[in-house]
């Protein structure tokens, strides 16, 4: 939170930190490319998440402590796995991700 000079209100802010995650198992699944851009100027990015068990450690202790944190989530705490869905001609396709 911080409070704005001009108007003496209180402002609630946040950022979203992330990660090249081109080579994360499941994250660079997602987004489709752009057709305008090059392949080296579309990374796939990921938020990097902070665990309540490092906030003292992210908030309080020095860069190097802050840095140990700055990594992608492990494929295992998402709930992804391909589903069936229908098609349009009635048949089933396997191939979407939730």
């Amino acid at each position: 939170m911080w409070t704005d000079p001009a108007t003496g209100e209180i402002i609630e802010s946040y950022t979203m930190l992330t990660l090249n995650a081109d080579h994360h198992p499941l994250m660079r699944r997602m987004h489709k490319p752009k057709a305008d851009r090059s392949a080296t100027a579309q990374d796939k990015r990921s938020v990097i998440p902070i665990e309540m068990a490092d906030t003292d450690q992210w908030l309080s202790g020095s860069m190097e402590d802050a840095k140990q944190l700055l990594r992608l989530a492990p494929v295992d705490v998402f709930d992804a796995a391909p589903i069936t869905a229908p098609t349009s001609g009635g048949g089933l396709v396997q191939d979407t991700l939730l």
